[in-house]
């Protein structure tokens, strides 16, 4: 099975001075995907954090959900998260990670 990276990416805002946070993925380098976001994005985006794993579209599925609420205005992709969720996302990959490999290896209804 391919392993992919769950990545959060951060972009400051000058004009409204606030940070906006994307979850994402990629099976390729994560310096490339940061590339593609800043096309186009006047504001910096930095790699803060990175998960590799085979479970990465189902984790990235997961963190979606888990701050579904914090979603800006910009379609649904960027978020407003503390500084406690920020510091506490690879901890929040793992346990999802080990979750899924849980079901995946006990239940045979998920996949």
């Amino acid at each position: 099975m391919i392993k992919g990276i769950v990545y959060l990416v951060s972009c400051f805002d000058i004009d409204s001075c606030s940070t906006s946070y994307k979850i994402g993925v990629t099976t390729r380098k994560t310096s490339v995907r940061i590339k593609e976001h800043q096309t186009g994005n006047p504001n910096k985006i930095s790699m803060l954090k990175e998960y590799e794993t085979k479970n990465y579209l189902k984790i990235e599925k997961w963190l979606h959900r888990k701050y579904g609420s914090q979603t800006t205005e910009a379609k649904n992709e960027w978020r407003i998260l503390t500084d406690e969720q920020v510091f506490s996302f690879i901890d929040d990959c793992k346990e999802a990670d080990e979750t899924i490999n849980f079901l995946l290896e006990n239940n045979s209804l998920y996949d």
